[in-house]
């Protein structure tokens, strides 16, 4: 076990920038030719494909190293689905998103990916849902199959969903090992069986001699690792939250309820680029303050002065989260009490910041965090993790109990919750781990009771 996580981790530590060596791999680029280009303008809507600053040839060198992994590791095959799905609170849920940091689309649900490292020919295969000839009239048009389509999605080749069954037995039964491997998550036995694994197990059911092995860890250590266009989009997405927040400590005063307030900082969202947030926002003032997943059903109360108001919010720019929170007075001026409580938050937010660095572990900073909690006299009042990883998802794939390694994205965010006295007291910011320590990210805001009052002063 031990050689094989020590793979995962330098895997990880050389994933964010390289260019994958695929020699004996057939990874075939599609090429224009003089009748079929790559679809531009309002024709390019109909076709399925990457959209933004990331491009099509990062996408094909993340597949060309996970190929790779598979490759040395004795894997046939693995197919991956796009199960992205809206949320039951309406908003993206960000649980199924491989398939999309393997090739960039967003939409075609139900469409997959079909990975063959020992392949004569097409390592990679897509797979679209089949046409209804008449779903453009309610979706818009979608392109059928051809160069153009093939261009669009940097793949050179395409199918419809419906073969994939035996394309997938063919890439099993062909294989030097007849491995097929799952790529997690495992869940547990209360939970659906996930799509993909009950597909790879029905699947080598019917060959005799096939199984399905487990890499649970390469995908996370992948998407943990982020390359320079992940982070330019992070910062993006951070920059859009920071002005949210300024906006709020702007224009916050008591009367407001927590509605106006969240309205002003999700209205500075849009303003600034971002076209949708990257999780429900977090706006609570007086005892919402101590909820610590307060929700926006809620959030009539007319906040009063005197009090503290925790706002965690994040905007989202091309699918890339930002997630910041920070506690101010509704009035502009900290009580005795709450400077009191604030001090310790802000001792642990800095200690742990301090010790981000390549080669730390999660668990090494959330005991450095809560030692400054614990010393001060509020053992049992930080009630949750210290922090997690950030990138596609709001809590984005990774492996918690690895070092942390440069490329990686996470969040620090102490906090102290003291429901009988109304106070609730949380900092969270964005750090980024470099080659020699780190960078605060969301360093665009008023941090300390200083700051923040000066800045409320305005």
């Amino acid at each position: 076990m031990h050689s094989i996580t020590s793979a995962v981790l330098a895997f990880a530590l050389s994933s964010a920038g390289a260019v994958a060596q695929v020699d004996d791999i057939s990874v075939v680029v599609p090429h224009e030719t003089p009748d079929r280009v790559l679809p531009t303008g309002d024709e390019a809507m109909a076709y399925a494909g990457p959209r933004g600053l990331v491009t099509r040839e990062v996408y094909r060198e993340r597949r060309a190293r996970l190929l790779r992994h598979m490759q040395e590791n004795g894997f046939s095959a693995a197919v991956i689905f796009n199960d992205v799905r809206d949320s039951p609170s309406g908003g993206p849920d960000r649980s199924g998103l491989d398939f999309y940091y393997l090739t960039g689309i967003e939409h075609e649900p139900g469409a997959a990916l079909l990975l063959d490292p020992d392949a004569d020919q097409h390592a990679e295969v897509l797979f679209l849902p089949m046409l209804d000839v008449e779903d453009h009239v309610w979706h818009g048009e979608r392109s059928g199959l051809g160069r153009e389509i093939e261009l669009s999605t940097g793949f050179a080749r395409v199918r419809r969903i419906g073969s994939l069954p035996s394309a997938l037995a063919n890439a099993i039964l062909t294989g030097e090992s007849m491995k097929a491997v799952f790529l997690g998550p495992v869940v547990g036995y209360t939970s659906p069986v996930p799509k993909q694994f009950e597909v790879l197990r029905d699947a080598t059911a019917r060959i005799p001699g096939a199984s399905v092995g487990l890499d649970r860890e390469i995908l996370p250590a992948m998407r943990q690792a982020k390359g320079e266009s992940e982070i330019e989009l992070t910062r993006r997405a951070i920059a859009s939250t920071e002005a949210g927040l300024r906006d709020a400590m702007a224009m916050i005063r008591p009367g407001m309820t927590e509605f106006e307030l969240r309205t002003i900082i999700e209205s500075a969202f849009r303003r600034e680029g971002s076209r949708r947030l990257a999780f429900g926002s977090i706006v609570g003032s007086g005892p919402n303050s101590c909820v610590l997943h307060y929700r926006g059903e809620h959030d009539h109360r007319v906040m009063q002065a005197g009090e503290l108001v925790l706002c965690d919010v994040g905007a989202e720019v091309e699918n890339y989260a930002a997630d910041i929170t920070r506690t101010f007075p509704v009035d502009g001026a900290f009580t005795p009490r709450q400077r009191e409580v604030y001090k310790v938050v802000l001792r642990a937010a800095d200690a742990a910041i301090e010790a981000v660095r390549p080669g730390i572990t999660f668990r090494a900073l959330t005991d450095i965090a809560r030692e400054v909690i614990e010393q001060a006299g509020y053992t049992d009042d930080m009630k949750h993790g210290l922090g997690h990883f950030l990138g596609l998802s709001v809590h984005d794939a990774g492996n918690y109990h690895l070092p942390l390694t440069p490329g990686t994205i996470i969040t620090i965010e102490p906090g102290i919750y003291l429901t009988g006295e109304n106070i609730g007291i949380r900092i969270e910011d964005d750090v980024l781990i470099t080659e020699t320590g780190s960078e605060v990210l969301s360093q665009g805001l008023p941090r300390t009771i200083e700051e923040i009052e000066e800045f409320m002063r305005r």
